[in-house]
């Protein structure tokens, strides 16, 4: 059962976001699944969608390949709504059956087609290691291109993200929806060291406007404007002009008109980036968090991966919230309790979204090997 009401009908949201419900509901039919959810958040709703509709109607990865790398993050993140979404529309879209099994099944890829196996490679290297090893990553970025894989990697990071609100939230599909088998080994149980990263990005970053094409200029100079110039993670997406533009509408909304605060806010982004293992955000965002007030013991807590019983009981929400979902693709029942009972259910589905933001732009830098300024914080990855 949800751990809150989905808000499905027109009559389950205020008449003021009547014109929202209407033009989600046309997207699709109906209001269902994660964006059930995150109506809660009227704000955020149409901005979060938009990152979706352009994944799907403005992508250059090919349709199966898409279904295919929805599933494999269904599977990662033991997300059965997403599965029983996208597993039948990549059998219909032509995924052969042997490699669905394989990854409902979390098997072996061998024998697979090679285009469909190496989706499912970069999709679990991706999810369960936090890094994409040189020989993979090369060989999909000569096959398909940089914008290809800025979108696939998006694809994943994105449904990695719709899933941590699926799970968080408890959203189920029916009663006659297909089992995902045992659930995926506990993350923090699993882990070992992660290599840092490669001494130069795998792709020319886009830092340039000259290195953009006429016609998506204006996208380019949008984010200068915005932050001054265009580096790291943007720089990466700027290879897909208008989905760097969706992601930015996100963090837009996610920077400036979010409800939750920058303390916890900012808490929540480097938990995330030590969960990712991610050098660039820790190394972004430790000064804003001190800036925000984050005290020393919580940044070196979450550094460490130590315990949390020298916190203060909203730091260790905060951070474990972040831990439960990346470790083990849910949230226990008191945890969620309290932090919905401290802060309300539209906050807590916008710092469900924040973790899932932040885990789509982890993806694109760990991807693609963008490194921190050697001057900046360090995050041990040992």
């Amino acid at each position: 059962m949800p751990r809150v009401k989905l808000l499905t009908a027109k009559e389950d949201v205020a008449p003021e976001h009547y014109a929202l419900y209407a033009e989600l509901a046309a997207l699709r039919g109906r209001v269902s699944g994660p964006s059930s959810v995150v109506l809660h958040s009227p704000a955020l709703s149409k901005p979060w969608n938009d990152q979706s509709e352009f994944l799907h109607s403005g992508t250059v990865v090919e349709p199966p390949l898409a279904e295919l790398a929805m599933s494999a993050t269904a599977r990662e993140r033991d997300c059965a709504y997403i599965w029983n979404a996208h597993a039948p529309a990549a059998r219909k879209g032509g995924v052969a059956e042997a490699t669905l099994t394989a990854v409902r099944d979390n098997a072996p890829l061998t024998g697979l087609p090679p285009h469909e196996g190496g989706v499912v490679s970069y999709t679990r290297q991706l999810l369960r290691n936090n890094r994409v090893e040189r020989p993979l990553f090369d060989a999909m970025l000569q096959s398909h291109g940089p914008r290809w894989l800025v979108e696939l990697t998006a694809f994943i990071s994105r449904y990695a993200a719709l899933a941590g609100i699926l799970n968080s939230f408890e959203v189920l599909p029916g009663p006659d929806a297909e089992p995902l088998p045992v659930p995926m080994p506990n993350r923090a149980a699993t882990a070992g060291a992660v290599r840092p990263p490669e001494a130069s990005p795998r792709a020319v970053l886009i830092t340039q406007r000259e290195q953009v094409a006429e016609a998506q200029r204006g996208i380019f100079d949008a984010v200068a404007e915005g932050r001054g110039n265009v580096r790291g993670p943007f720089s990466v997406l700027m290879y897909s002009p208008e989905l760097c533009m969706r992601v930015i509408e996100v963090s837009n909304y996610l920077r400036f008109g979010s409800l939750v605060q920058s303390n916890p806010g900012e808490l929540g982004i480097i938990a995330t980036a030590r969960e990712k293992d991610c050098p660039y955000v820790w190394a972004a965002h430790v000064p804003p968090a001190r800036k925000a007030g984050v005290r020393e013991e919580a940044i070196v807590a979450v550094r460490d991966r130590a315990g949390l019983g020298g916190l203060t009981a909203e730091e260790a929400d905060v951070v474990d919230y972040v831990r439960q979902l990346h470790r083990t693709n849910r949230v226990s029942q008191p945890l969620f309790d309290r932090l919905r009972d401290r802060y309300g259910v539209p906050w807590l589905v916008e710092y469900t979204a924040l973790i899932g933001h932040y885990g789509m732009i982890t993806a694109q830098l760990n991807a693609f090997e963008v490194s921190r300024a050697q001057e900046a914080d360090q995050l041990p990855l040992t």
